[in-house]
């Protein structure tokens, strides 16, 4: 059994049965008969369904909230922000639904294509393959769900088993959506258990959708072979405060992005690159914002900072953060772990060629760095091994439009920090921070074939 537990309590929630290998066939040979019947579902019929779960996420976000806070730790204010994102992700899956199309193929461009009429169009895969992370447990899976149901696939969800629930509460919508029931499964597996291997390596598998880490994305490209594969990998995000930004409005979103869900977020402001001239005045408001934050049991309405997924968890941070202040580094606040709860930290003097400041923390940990230059912040941004987003605050234009050519990241946001996100936006990243692009629209992009039809014209 899988015991799913309240991670600020460490009560066992709830108890679930561990999907065996045998029922992982099982369900692939169900989901093979689930994209039959997906690709003859008319367009209206899937994005009813979509919009019928849209609905009922919004009449149920409290419930799914609580259901976050518990088996996540994420405070209630921000589970309630997951659960309308998810019901946005949906909606805008209902609406994408109706904008799959094609375009037709200019043949006769080229003398050989004289009398030929082409055009292509987009079909579903078949069975999409989903795993996803434990940060956003519900609208990351949103996100697999959605589109694979908008272009016509079927899925088999594989969720963290940290946080399994709201994974299961959301294919519950669908179903009650009217959405048959081997359109969407539900594998409580491992992520390195054999069922998980035997379906990666099924060539009946055609698309893998995963969020996690870079290591694990290694793995299972290995165990899957040449199959289609969209991968988010996370980041390790710079904020450039310039000299002339509005600290009034800089500030609170940096400290949000730096702590909200513990850091927990593949893009969180882990680094926080802050021109010279403002880095004092920076530094004061950055640490007043963050001692007021409130710390405790993410079920109260006003808990800024819960429990970290595990205490293991909690303890891989503080060892970075340990790591760090041998290196030189010096802890402004926070910095004492108790139990599965690590405090919000915020450190300067750290070697940029350190491991907290080059590798993705998941924590609530940020690094303050004082730059001179442009071409400084830009180099510094540029010198880890990920791309997934960056943030500027900056009222120059020049400024502005120089970090966009200079950043390689995948979103460069001017006067936001990395951590924003609308769901329908492209979302992904350059070097290690993964394959292709999330967003509603460009997920389905990756669910479907381009199918190309010519006619030969008569005589």
């Amino acid at each position: 059994m899988i015991q799913v537990q309240d991670k600020f309590t460490h009560r066992v929630h709830k108890e679930l049965e561990e999907t065996s290998v045998e029922a992982a066939r099982a369900m692939l040979n169900k989901a093979l008969v689930g994209s039959k019947r997906m690709r003859r579902m008319p367009v209206h019929e899937r994005a009813r369904i979509l919009e019928a779960t849209s609905e009922s996420l919004r009449k149920n976000a409290r419930m799914l909230a609580e259901t976050i806070a518990i088996e996540a730790g994420k405070p209630i204010k921000y589970s309630l922000k997951e659960a309308g994102r998810a019901a946005v992700t949906m909606k805008f899956s209902a609406e994408e639904a109706k904008r799959i199309h094609g375009e037709t193929v200019p043949f006769d461009a080229e003398p050989r294509g004289e009398g030929m009429f082409a055009y292509y169009v987009r079909e579903p895969v078949g069975v999409v393959f989903a795993i996803t992370p434990f940060n956003d447990p519900l609208n990351l899976v949103a996100h697999k769900l959605g589109p694979a149901i908008a272009s016509g696939n079927s899925t088999i969800l594989k969720p963290s088993l940290l946080t399994p629930l709201s994974a299961i509460r959301l294919v519950d919508l669908t179903r009650s959506a009217g959405l048959p029931d081997e359109c969407a499964q539900v594998l409580v597996a491992r992520g390195d258990s054999e069922p998980v291997r035997e379906l990666l390596r099924e060539d009946r598998i055609k698309v893998v959708s995963f969020t996690g880490g870079t290591e694990a994305a290694a793995e299972i490209v290995r165990r899957g072979g040449v199959k289609k594969y969209s991968m988010e990998l996370g980041s390790n995000s710079p904020v450039i405060l310039w000299e002339d930004a509005d600290l009034d409005r800089a500030v609170p979103q940096v400290v949000d992005a730096a702590f909200e869900s513990q850091g927990q977020n593949c893009i969180h402001a882990q680094r926080v690159l802050v021109h010279a001239r403002i880095y004092d005045e920076v530094r004061e408001r950055i640490l007043e914002a963050t001692r007021r934050l409130k710390v405790g049991n993410p079920l109260s309405e006003d808990t800024d900072v819960g429990p970290m997924i595990t205490e293991r968890e909690a303890q891989r941070v503080a060892d970075w953060v340990q790591e760090a202040i041998q290196g030189g580094a010096q802890v402004l606040a926070g910095g004492e772990r108790q139990g599965s709860v690590y405090p919000p930290t915020v450190l300067e003097g750290v070697s940029p060629k350190s491991r907290i400041a080059q590798q993705e923390i998941f924590g609530p940990v940020t690094i303050l760095f004082r730059i001179s230059s442009l071409d400084e912040a830009i180099e510094l941004s540029n010198s880890v091994p990920y791309g997934l987003q960056a943030g500027v605050f900056t009222n120059d234009l020049a400024v502005a439009q120089k970090c966009v050519q200079g950043l390689e990241y995948g979103s460069v946001l001017i006067n936001q920090t990395s951590d924003f996100r609308v769901d329908f936006m492209p979302f992904g990243g350059f070097k290690h921070s993964g394959l292709g692009r999330e967003g509603i629209r460009f997920a389905i992009e990756a669910m479907t074939e381009i199918k190309l039809v010519v006619y030969q014209g008569a005589g």
